[in-house]
């Protein structure tokens, strides 16, 4: 996941993330040392594990905690709406308007756009429209088809002039 300024992965992130990616107990044990889980008590991680528990998104078995398909799921889900570096410094030669119409029922979706256009130095002209740097990057117009969205967002650019 990306780590852009104020975002701090939750617990929940830093479990899935981790149950996703270890295949054995020493290996969840290293991982979870070394994923900032320092910063958390041993209960709170426990009473974490079975709240995931509870919603499907894990499974205790033979003393092993693991991702169920629902898990894997969430976590694909999570790694997309994780952010993307911007590109971009002050020069950036063209300006780039973005306008976007994703309901209310997609809000999760609606607050990624949000603060990724954010994240790449973008100004809120409207609720759902922003003005910034550009061309926009191939990895962010690839997120938002894999996301579902793609078709729900505009984006017209234009090159300024200089001399």
């Amino acid at each position: 996941m990306y780590n852009e300024g104020n975002y701090n992965p939750t617990i929940t992130d830093l479990l899935i993330a981790t149950l996703g990616s270890a295949r054995s107990t020493h290996k969840f044990y290293s991982i979870i040392r070394e994923r900032g889980f320092q910063r958390y008590k041993k209960e709170s991680v426990q009473v974490a594990l079975y709240r995931l528990k509870k919603k499907g998104y894990t499974s205790h078995i033979s003393g092993h905690w693991h991702l169920t398909k629902k898990g894997k799921h969430y976590a694909r889900n999570n790694e997309l709406l994780s952010y993307i570096q911007s590109p971009f410094n002050n020069n950036t030669e063209s300006i780039t308007i973005v306008s976007f119409d994703i309901p209310e029922s997609d809000r999760t979706l609606r607050r990624w756009l949000r603060n990724q256009i954010k994240i790449f130095g973008y100004k809120m002209l409207q609720q759902s429209l922003w003005i910034g740097p550009g061309p926009l990057p191939v990895s962010f117009l690839k997120r938002l088809k894999d996301l579902g969205i793609r078709e729900k967002v505009k984006i017209f650019s234009k090159v300024r002039k200089t001399g």
